[in-house]
């Protein structure tokens, strides 16, 4: 079996297991950036952007605790290779493509209650994460189209670690992700840029425990 999806199966059945038994369970809203840098959250659209998700979570609520979650979010990039663009290579034919992903994010959270106290907690973490694109639209203003849909990499799997606070019902962390995995596959000798290194912002609101 395929590591990816040997992981992606694993890492499903531990987060539905684990929903089913939490004590603790919400809604979460996440913003990912390539760079952690707050005055600046325009879009990128050089490459296949993290942007913006939204789920739900379930967490133990033990010293160690677990915290599956799942994820929709949407995905755009746009890719070019055109005179005047920035890394324009001339031995390429030009080329103006745009990629939206629709993807299902599942990461699982191996996490330490360092803080922990009735309406306040502070926690470090770590974690996996998989990525399941179930629909992608690929289009182009140019004859020469390099990217289709064999290129796109239906599953990946991500790593990050983090830390966070919980204060009543809201729960904010952040998280560095690394993702050995670039989304789009090379065609030929074209290769196609991708962050390998990325932050999110989370917020969690809880329901009930």
């Amino acid at each position: 079996m395929n590591k990816k999806i040997f992981f992606t199966l694993l890492i499903a059945l531990l987060s539905v297991s684990n929903a089913i038994h939490a004590q603790r369970f919400g809604i979460k809203f996440a913003y990912s950036k390539p760079e952690l840098k707050i005055d600046n959250f325009k879009q990128d659209k050089s490459q296949l952007y993290q942007g913006y998700q939204f789920g739900i979570y379930g967490r133990s609520d033990s010293r160690i605790y677990l915290q599956p979650e799942i994820y929709y979010q949407k995905k755009e990039g746009s890719f070019v290779n055109e005179p005047g663009k920035i890394d324009y290579n001339p031995a390429i034919n030009t080329y103006n493509q745009s990629i939206t992903l629709h993807t299902i994010n599942i990461p699982l959270v191996l996490g330490l209650n360092v803080v922990k106290h009735k309406n306040f907690t502070l926690h470090g973490f770590g974690g996996i994460q998989s990525t399941v694109v179930v629909d992608s639209k690929i289009s182009s203003n140019q004859v020469f189209a390099p990217i289709t849909k064999n290129n796109v990499e239906n599953i990946t799997v991500k790593y990050f670690w983090g830390a966070g606070v919980d204060i009543y019902i809201f729960s904010f962390d952040v998280r560095y992700y690394t993702e050995p995995t670039n989304p789009l596959s090379s065609t030929n000798d074209i290769s196609y840029p991708y962050h390998k290194n990325f932050y999110t912002f989370n917020i969690g609101l809880k329901l009930f425990k």
